[in-house]
């Protein structure tokens, strides 16, 4: 049955399988220089998925792309003049950096010529990566040492992944090499240095509560430079929109010191601002990519961000429950439901789509309420269980509700049972 199958969605909450160690993404211009490339990785007994040669016939080309991407160990991305053009690498570059890939860049024409044709978005998401090298004109020659690195970078995906210990590690070192990365390209002072908590204190002192539109003045005068070389005007608007979202701002329109520590917090480490507001701003232009009507991997990426729980992927898996696509809005509800939040704003956006005309749509949204066990809905489920004209939604709202379980929930499925056998024994007698 179909809700089973979706079902089946919702409980691959964290892991999907693993597939190549390598994909690289290109330009077709520079495909001559990716079968060398290509070749010299499998000699070395490395898995390299290249679109060109490894899409089946009649295959839906975005999809296996997407999905590629998602599957591999790292994302090798092959700069040049042409690639850095390309929509195609844009949006499976942002897909790779939202699904966490560990990320390569190699550049094949000079770094300086392809950073200044990059929009804001791609740039600043490389900046935090290690790029490597090759030159055109002898290409092999730079290929051992390039294999070498890959091996190394596999070798760190395998550690990993053995344990959480050694993956909370993995992370933290490549936090360290892009900041180290993005400090390098900027005049770093003592503010870049400086931890949240000590941001906060020597800014606004021991006060609990600064008012929003004062903290960001304050942000904007200490990081001026920053924001102007690095995101411009426009996006500087549009990223302190953001970081009002992501510090949950009051209604009051105060920013509160515990908010802000935990946003400066990853892993337990108190990171400086000017380095979270950088995360951020990758992750948040990495998410406009993805989510953008015309990517080409749009539904890759809305199918696999459940498992990363940040404000932003909620927020922009929740802004998808009123696509005008309903296979859109099915799959942002399955992915919302995995990332386990129970925001009230999240809670009333499900609820909506109980009511919606798709039955796909109000099946998943069954699924999703029963996954998160929400014992308001009760009564909703009850209401689909016992009148919906879709036998599906009928059956995922009954298995919401014994998901969702207690006493509530027992005595209502209890009641309607009781009346449908007395209706069944009226009918018999």
């Amino acid at each position: 049955m179909e809700h089973k199958r979706m079902k089946a969605k919702l409980a691959m909450v964290t892991h999907l399988p693993a597939g190549n160690d390598v994909i690289i993404s290109y330009d077709p211009e520079d495909r001559n220089y990716v079968i060398k490339i290509r070749d010299k990785l499998k000699e070395a007994g490395i898995a390299v998925w290249v679109e060109t040669y490894d899409l089946g016939g009649g295959a839906n080309v975005f999809s296996k792309v997407g999905q590629a991407v998602v599957d591999a160990k790292i994302f090798f991305y092959l700069i040049s003049t042409d690639s850095v053009k390309s929509k195609l690498c844009q949006d499976q570059l942002a897909l790779a950096y939202v699904s966490k890939k560990s990320i390569l860049p190699v550049a094949i024409d000079d770094e300086d010529d392809v950073s200044k044709i990059m929009d804001n978005g791609m740039r600043l998401q490389l900046a935090g990566f290690e790029w490597s090298f090759l030159d055109r004109e002898i290409i092999e020659d730079g290929l051992p040492s390039l294999v070498a690195r890959i091996k190394d970078m596999l070798e760190d995906y395998e550690s990993s992944n053995r344990d959480e210990e050694t993956k909370k590690k993995t992370e933290e070192k490549k936090r360290y090499l892009r900041s180290a990365k993005s400090r390098s390209r900027i005049k770093a002072s003592r503010i870049h240095l400086q931890d949240g908590k000590a941001y906060w204190t020597n800014t606004f002192g021991a006060v609990a509560n600064m008012s929003w539109e004062r903290f960001k003045a304050k942000l904007l005068e200490d990081f001026k430079l920053d924001f102007e070389q690095t995101f411009g005007e426009e996006d500087t608007e549009w990223l302190l929109a953001i970081l009002h979202r992501e510090l949950m701002v009051e209604q009051d329109e105060n920013v509160s010191f515990e908010n802000f520590i935990a946003f400066c917090t990853i892993d337990e480490k108190v990171l400086p601002i000017w380095s979270r507001i950088q995360e951020q701003a990758r992750e948040s232009y990495a998410m406009r990519e993805v989510f953008d009507m015309d990517s080409s991997v749009r539904v890759d990426a809305i199918e696999n961000l459940g498992k990363f729980k940040s404000l932003t992927v909620i927020g922009a898996l929740r802004d998808l429950l009123t696509d005008k696509d309903a296979n859109v809005q099915a799959v942002a509800i399955i992915s919302l439901a995995r990332t386990d939040s129970k925001d009230i704003e999240t809670i009333v956006a499900l609820r909506k789509c109980l009511k919606t005309k798709d039955r796909v749509v109000r099946e998943a949204a069954c699924l999703a309420l029963g996954h998160l066990g929400i014992e308001a809905v009760i009564e909703e489920l009850v209401n689909l269980w016992r009148n919906d004209i879709i036998s599906n939604v009928r059956e995922a709202a009954l298995v919401a509700l014994n998901k969702i379980g207690g006493p509530k929930a027992n005595e209502a499925i209890r009641v309607t049972e009781v009346l449908e056998n007395e209706i069944r024994s009226m009918k018999s007698a």
